[in-house]
């Protein structure tokens, strides 16, 4: 009896876990300026309460990943959530000056093939209010399955050439806006809670002869390394001072850029970047502790 209890457990416990869904939505903010930014939800419900990030400005010169928090009520189809801090940014800006967003709208059913739409108020970290507006998206599942058709619609097409049908590639463009680029001169700030971080290197797809150095400040991490996919990781001690990790490509390898997967990972977060850089080339992330 013990053991079918235990088995029961055991069921019970990984029905909950496999039940829970990442809901993603993908679209616009309009600022109260008329001006339109991209945006992107990314978040899971539990019991009502819900808990994940938001993505401003996918692969802009702005681009910034806040962390979310909010409720969804059923009921009254109503979805509440707010940012509440900076994971990364590649604005300039600081932390205090950033506004943050305070969301409240219609969502008929997380998933659902119906819009999420409804009104925002910016405000920033000390409470002091900023900029406001809407924000309109739709499900990231029902415009990738769009996206799908269309791209099939185009390549059967005897209207469109080749050329064009290579070219023109809805779901690609849609991997390439969730891919967050490092590019040639960018600074990206990361932001921390913890006393340390960690960096893993792996290279992108097929090994092709990426080489990269990487310095802490003065210190080298690596030199002229060549990055496959067995990962390299390298912890990296955080203070009130912050640390400079400087990339710069060595070599680009024999198939396109340099494309070297950067993840930093801490105890409640974790960023992936890709590198996109042309030999001797380089790019910066700071690593700010909170």
């Amino acid at each position: 009896m013990r053991f079918l209890k235990l088995i029961l457990a055991i069921v019970l416990v990984s029905s909950t876990v496999s039940a829970q869904t990442t809901h993603e939505y993908l679209g616009v903010i309009t600022l109260s300026d008329s001006s339109f930014i991209s945006y992107k939800l990314s978040f899971e419900e539990t019991n009502g309460f819900i808990k994940g990030y938001s993505i401003t400005d996918l692969s802009g010169p702005h681009e910034t990943k806040s962390m979310i928090t909010g409720t969804y009520d059923k009921d009254e189809k109503q979805l509440k959530f707010r940012e509440s801090g900076i994971v990364y940014t590649k604005s300039p800006i600081t932390q205090t000056d950033f506004c943050y967003i305070h969301f409240e709208g219609r969502l008929a059913k997380l998933n659902d093939r119906r819009k999420l739409a409804g009104t925002f108020v910016g405000k920033y970290d000390d409470g002091g209010s900023c900029i406001d507006g809407e924000i309109d998206m739709k499900s990231l599942v029902k415009i990738e399955k769009r996206a799908a058709r269309l791209d099939k619609a185009v390549d059967k097409s005897i209207l469109v050439s080749k050329e064009k049908k290579d070219a023109v590639n809805l779901l690609r463009t849609l991997d390439t806006l969730n891919t967050n680029f490092l590019r040639a001169d960018e600074v990206v700030q990361v932001f921390s809670k913890d006393d340390s971080v960690t960096l893993t290197l792996t290279d992108v797809g097929q090994e092709d002869g990426d080489r990269i150095s990487i310095y802490a400040d003065d210190k080298v991490l690596v030199q002229n390394a060549a990055i496959g996919n067995k990962p390299q990781s390298f912890t990296i001690k955080l203070s009130s001072k912050p640390v400079t990790l400087k990339v710069e490509a060595t070599s680009a390898g024999s198939i396109g850029a340099n494309t070297v997967q950067l993840t930093l990972s801490d105890s409640l977060n974790v960023i992936e970047a890709i590198t996109n850089l042309e030999k001797g080339e380089s790019a910066s992330m700071v690593l700010i502790k909170q």
